[in-house]
């Protein structure tokens, strides 16, 4: 059963994460409280608090104590070496050989000689 309370946050939080990078929330929009999201979605508000909590500690959401939970200004640059980071994890963990990706990311980037 806790399985299933973990992936209901964790859809939360990256269906959250998604809306936020894909421009659907907007930089300072303010975000459903948790008891109006748990109570449209049919579960506990503490599982949305903790969705809540994910986001806010990831730096995707900030808020503001009576007045609610409101999209934070993301430092792109911040962000952009996180998803780098996180991908190149991924790549890592699929098992290329460090040798190509290098020679990979030379193609794109060029070799500074162009």
């Amino acid at each position: 059963m806790q399985t299933e309370k973990t992936s209901v946050y964790l859809k939360i939080v990256n269906d959250f994460k998604r809306k936020i990078d894909l421009g659907l929330y907007g930089e300072g929009e303010q975000l459903p409280s948790c008891r109006d999201l748990a109570f449209k979605m049919g579960i506990n508000p503490n599982t949305v608090q903790r969705a809540y909590t994910v986001l806010e500690e990831g730096g995707f959401i900030f808020t503001q104590p009576k007045k609610g939970v409101y999209v934070a200004v993301r430092d792109k640059k911040r962000y952009a070496d996180e998803i780098a980071r996180e991908k190149l994890c991924e790549i890592k963990n699929s098992g290329i050989d460090k040798k190509i990706l290098i020679k990979i990311i030379d193609e794109i980037w060029g070799d500074g000689n162009d």
